[in-house]
Formats: structure tokens, C-alpha cells, sequence
């Protein structure tokens, strides 16, 4: 896996964040069943911290291998690790965009602040991997990779390895501060684009989300 130990001044004056109009919540949603679906199978209980993870690490990993976000989500530094905050909200029912109870028919939230943990809704809009209709066979190709190799890792396993910012510098959030947006530009690089292609790369995404419905 790249390494990302010596980050060089960033070369862009302005830095580049997709919104919440380049979101594809329907896609969220079946990224959000996959997981649960894939945990369900195997009996485990997911944590929501556990379930976060393997959101970025899916969108991530989508922007080092096809060059463009998964979700179209707008990617944040936390206290607990970086994000697809837009999800996270529908996730928490705390979204400004959508309803509270939106993911209703997908999924449910219970415990207490510390220990939150997801279920499928008894009443699941979707009912197996097959349902994803949103998704290639090339990303469907990628989930599976993330789930063989994060799947079993437990919740504090996973923050630890995203706080490591040898391999994920865009987690640059201190103690005391808010999100902290990583940009396009910067995802960009930190997965391994090379400067010179960036700019470029980055005006594509923009541009073809803006015209996605």
C-alpha cells in the first residue's frame, strides 16, 4: 500500500469539494446494505464506527483505483478518523439534506453514545447483494477486496490504522477542532495521482457530477 510520509506543499490556491448536490444518496444507501449485508451473513455485530470505516475505505480505495468517488460524498478529518460525512449523517439521522428518519426502510441505530450499533430494518427496501443496481461489477469487484480485508477487523483496529497518517495523511484533525474538508486535489494525491495529472483529474469529477443525476 502507498506510503505518504512527506506531503508536499499543495501547489492549488484554491482546493476543490464536491456537495451535497454531486451525492448520490441511493448509492449510499446500497454501499451502507453491502456492509451490513456482508456482517449479517458472517454474525457480527457492526458498530457504527465500525461501519464508518469501511465507507471510507470503499470510497477511498474508488478514487485510487477508477480516479473518481464512489458516492460523490464530501470527505472530512474527525476526532475518530476520516469520513463520508454526508453519510454519516443519514447514518446518525443529524443530515441538514435529508429527513431523519430517511434510511428508515435500511437500517436502525441503537445503544448509547460510546457503543452505537447498526442493524438492517426489519423491513430492508433492499434484501440481497443482487439488489445493487447502482454499482459496476468492477466496484462490486473492489467492495469485496475491502471486505476480505477489513471485514473481521474489529472497530479499534480500524480507527488506529486511519489515524495512521503514514497511511492516510488527509487525517490532519488536532484536538479542539471541527471537520477539517479534505479536498478532491488532496484524495487525489494521497491515493497516488501524480501531480502533473491532478488538476485535470479533479475539473473531470466536477464536471461529470455536475451533470449526474
Amino acid at each position: 500500500m502507498l506510503k505518504y510520509t512527506d506531503a508536499p506543499q499543495n501547489k492549488y490556491p484554491i482546493m476543490s469539494q464536491l456537495n451535497i448536490n454531486h451525492f448520490d444518496v441511493k448509492k449510499a444507501g446500497q454501499l451502507v446494505f453491502f456492509f451490513m449485508k456482508k456482517s449479517t451473513l458472517g454474525r457480527m455485530n457492526v458498530t457504527k464506527l465500525r461501519l464508518i470505516k469501511w465507507l471510507y475505505l470503499a470510497e477511498r480505495a474508488s478514487y485510487e483505483k477508477f480516479g473518481e468517488p464512489m458516492l460523490g460524498d464530501r470527505l472530512g478529518a474527525l476526532q475518530h478518523g476520516p469520513v463520508t460525512s454526508e453519510t454519516l449523517a443519514l447514518i446518525e439521522g443529524k443530515s441538514r439534506s435529508f429527513p431523519p428518519n430517511f434510511w428508515g426502510d435500511l437500517i436502525t441505530v441503537d445503544g448509547g453514545h460510546r457503543h452505537q450499533y447498526v442493524h438492517l430494518a426489519s423491513n430492508c427496501k433492499y434484501q440481497s447483494l443482487d439488489d445493487l443496481d447502482r454499482f459496476s461489477e468492477s466496484e462490486i469487484e473492489l467492495l469485496e477486496g475491502i471486505w476480505n480485508k477489513y471485514g473481521h477487523w474489529s472497530a479499534t483496529r480500524l480507527e488506529k490504522y486511519l489515524h495512521n497518517t503514514a497511511y492516510f495523511p488527509e487525517w490532519t484533525w488536532k484536538k479542539g477542532e471541527g471537520t477539517k474538508w479534505i479536498a478532491i486535489e488532496d484524495i487525489l494525491k494521497y491515493v497516488g495521482f501524480e501531480e502533473e495529472s491532478i488538476e485535470a483529474q479533479t475539473k473531470q469529477i466536477l464536471a461529470f457530477y455536475a451533470h449526474s443525476e
